[in-house]
């Protein structure tokens, strides 16, 4: 299973990537994470590591495996029989504002059942996560 979605903001990038990456406070601000608890103090650098549990989801380990500070950070999670990546990434837009685009992938052996599962569940919360991590932002530029 793969999804990708995205959205713009009216906040510049600096101000969305200070909101993406403030891993702990996404509960706050999108009602479907229970916890977002640190296991390393740098939140968005490769091999530092998150427990995240999500409402109706099993909580998991989150290792980064690819980060460029102000741009972009990928994690992923080992389940049994799953692999999931999730990717959040950052770009201006030409006419002011910032794009925020995320993505999530599962792959291993039971990806498949898994997809069938949860699949919609996962698509309308990696959509929330881009509302509402937007929404944040620009109501922290404008404030």
């Amino acid at each position: 299973m793969r999804y990708e979605t995205s959205t713009t903001t009216t906040a510049e990038p600096a101000r969305l990537w200070a909101v993406l990456r403030d891993v702990e406070r996404w509960p706050d601000w999108i009602e479907v994470y229970e916890e977002v608890r640190l296991v390393d103090a740098e939140p968005v650098a490769v091999g530092s590591r998150a427990h995240v549990k999500q409402r109706g989801l099993a909580g998991g380990d989150w290792t980064v495996t690819e980060a460029e500070e102000g741009r972009v950070f990928t994690w992923e999670s080992k389940q049994p029989g799953v692999r999931l990546v999730g990717r959040h990434a950052v770009s201006a837009e030409p006419e002011g504002g910032s794009r925020l685009t995320l993505g999530f992938e599962m792959t291993g052996a039971l990806s498949g059942v898994m997809g069938v599962l949860l699949g919609r569940k996962v698509r309308r919360y990696v959509d929330l996560e881009a509302e509402r991590l937007s929404a944040v932002a620009a109501e922290s530029s404008t404030a």
